[in-house]
């Protein structure tokens, strides 16, 4: 509420309760005397109750934030789940709210018996005691309002911690933790919701699968930490050479996946032999051993997403691809 409202409703305020004890301890001063009694009184109750709303109405929201300490629940398939938490969270708040909900209705009845035992009786020594009643129920009001502020504000740091444990626990689940690419699962969330954009807008869809060249030989050479860096570089190198509307997944083990919408095969066998040829021109070298260079290469299969195609015969026409590069002799592009 705005300052200078503040101090108008003060002033009104002070002045209501001045004029009604003024009149109760003075009375035959005036003429109508107790209906300006009374006019004071409510004029008192009304800016009691219009501060109380407002406040209750105004108070600021708190900023969001996460905070930490509780962990997650699991799903059967081991992945936190936080849903249950957070509908949990939710009924709280609606409680809380139906709480004071009740309390609301609680101070309406005490207002309106109020009003009645005014206008029966003006006697002073029952106005007073009107007054003070009033009062006091204004405070607890006051009192529960706060309180409840306290307790949605809470709830509501609760509640957004909770969806960032899920937005986390979800992108865990999506993502392969080694090489940072969508694993598996993800790919094939992707993959089958671009073939359905791609049968709806009739634009061409190009799957290319990609396996890096005899590496078995370079986990059994150089041991499987060694072999954990080469994928972690091919994933960054595959990244590097597709459009933001791409899609780059580990498909398993040392296969890799690309998913291209509006991209013709023509398209994708370029973006592959481009991908090949970097490849080619350079060696990876061992982070901290800078003598162990090793040329990294590795086979593609490409495919176009066919007229009443679904997802399982475009992966076997990619795979069916990659397996002739191999077949060919490696380090080649199939399509």
């Amino acid at each position: 509420m705005p300052l200078t409202l503040r101090i108008v409703l003060a002033a009104v305020s002070g002045l209501a309760g001045i004029g009604a004890i003024y009149l109760i301890l003075a009375p035959g001063k005036l003429p109508y005397e107790r209906a300006l009694e009374l006019g004071a009184v409510t004029l008192l109750i009304t800016v009691i109750l219009l501060n109380t709303v407002w406040d209750a109405v105004n108070r600021p929201a708190p900023p969001a934030a996460a905070e930490t300490g509780q962990t997650a629940r699991l799903a059967p398939d081991g992945s936190p789940r936080t849903e249950e938490p957070i509908l949990g969270e939710i009924a709280r708040v609606l409680g809380l709210l139906k709480g004071h909900a009740e309390d609301n209705a609680n101070f309406a009845s005490v207002l309106d018996r109020a009003n009645v035992e005014l206008h029966e009786s003006l006697k002073a020594g029952q106005v007073r005691t009107i007054i003070s009643y009033l009062m006091v129920e204004n405070d607890k009001m006051r009192s529960r309002t706060a309180s409840l502020q306290t307790s949605l504000e809470t709830s509501q740091r609760q509640i957004e911690r909770l969806k960032s444990n899920l937005a986390d626990a979800e992108e865990q689940g999506l993502s392969d933790p080694l090489t940072g690419l969508r694993n598996r699962r993800s790919f094939d969330i992707m993959l089958a919701s671009q073939v359905a954009a791609a049968r709806n807008s009739g634009d061409p869809l190009c799957l290319i699968i990609a396996d890096i060249d005899h590496f078995k030989s370079i986990n059994d050479r150089y041991g499987h930490p060694t072999g954990d860096e080469v994928l972690k570089w091919f994933a960054k190198v595959l990244s590097s050479n597709v459009k933001g509307r791409d899609t780059v997944a580990r498909y398993g083990g040392e296969e890799f996946a690309i998913i291209m919408p509006q991209t013709t095969v023509d398209n994708a066998s370029t973006i592959a032999g481009q991908i090949r040829a970097q490849l080619n021109a350079q060696f990876w070298q061992k982070p901290g051993a800078p003598n162990t260079m090793l040329r990294v290469t590795s086979s593609f299969g490409v495919a176009v997403l066919q007229p009443g195609e679904g997802t399982s015969g475009l992966i076997a026409r990619a795979d069916a691809k990659l397996y002739e590069a191999k077949a060919a002799g490696r380090n080649r592009v199939a399509v």
